[in-house]
């Protein structure tokens, strides 16, 4: 049994929103697409497109993507000499979260956001006056389309925002589902979707290939011979994962999630995307279904 593994890249087309932990008024955003987002907007548009007349299939079809597919979260893009380099969080002792481009460039976590955050104003509307209902004002953080310039710098167009992501196929994906998933070009991610946020529009790799055909993940050696996916010898997270506290250097929370409107809630807790993995020759990190990552010692 072995894997196949792919890079992909997606432009932002609308604001998006990743519900992170409200701050007062404030719905934040996550600068990053959960896997588990990925899994569910590809599920709904195959479930879509392959209903014909019936009702889509949404259970059987996420069910068969989670047996037979993996997905890695999906981090902000910048066009650099004609190839998108991914912004990875990184967390360093006395300095908190980094965000470090695939090319080199760093970047401290609030001069990142300053670059890549705007909000919306938002309420609702009282029924009888059509006036602002009473408590309902808030502001929705979210992902724009287009970066801002770096302090002191002044571009005359602004260079979009894309997402870069990767995707483990399984040499038992059956033909159907492989081609279906291929084909999709366009999803709506995240929330408030139904105000036209989240549109992702993929930029295929050539004419031929929607996908490009990759050898390491973010710059990771990859094992692909198995029945699970594993990352080998990451130094820093870029998923929520879970292995020993003691080799672990960052921020944790515990992840909620719904299936079929039944919440799930975790009872563990989880090291965030950045987490600083000591002594990384020590452990491979298996990817779960949900695109969790779950370490475990390279000699076990």
């Amino acid at each position: 049994m072995s894997w196949t593994l792919y890079r992909w890249v997606w432009q932002l087309r609308s604001p998006l929103y990743i519900g992170h932990t409200p701050a007062g008024a404030l719905n934040r955003t996550r600068l990053y697409i959960p896997a588990r987002n990925m899994w569910a907007a590809l599920t709904a548009e195959i479930a879509r497109q392959t209903a014909g007349n019936s009702f889509p299939a949404y259970e059987d079809i996420g069910r068969e993507l989670q047996e037979h597919v993996r997905f890695t979260y999906l981090f902000p893009a910048e066009l650099m000499n004609g190839h998108w380099h991914a912004w990875l969080p990184r967390y360093e002792e006395d300095k908190g979260l980094l965000w470090y481009r695939e090319d080199g460039e760093d970047e401290p976590d609030r001069h990142f956001r300053r670059r890549l955050l705007h909000t919306r104003p938002s309420t609702a509307l009282a029924p009888g006056s059509g006036a602002a209902e009473e408590g309902t004002l808030r502001e929705v953080e979210c992902i724009a389309t287009h970066w801002k310039p770096e302090q002191g710098q002044v571009h005359n167009v602004p260079s979009p925002v894309a997402f870069v992501g990767y995707g483990f196929l399984k040499d038992t994906l059956p033909h159907h589902l492989e081609s279906a998933l291929k084909n999709v070009r366009e999803i709506f991610i995240g929330g408030e979707t139904r105000y036209g946020f989240g549109h992702l529009a993929l930029l295929p790799f050539s004419g031929q290939e929607p996908w490009e055909e990759a050898k390491e993940c973010f710059g990771y050696e990859v094992e692909l011979n198995g029945d699970i996916p594993m990352v080998k010898q990451p130094p820093y997270l870029v998923a929520h994962g879970m292995f020993s506290s003691a080799n672990a250097k960052g921020d944790r929370e515990i992840l909620f999630q719904w299936d079929w409107q039944t919440p799930r809630p975790s009872h563990q807790l989880y090291w965030k995307p950045g987490t600083q993995v000591q002594k990384p020759q020590e452990f491979v990190f298996l990817i779960e279904r949900d695109g969790l990552w779950v370490g475990r010692h390279a000699t076990s």
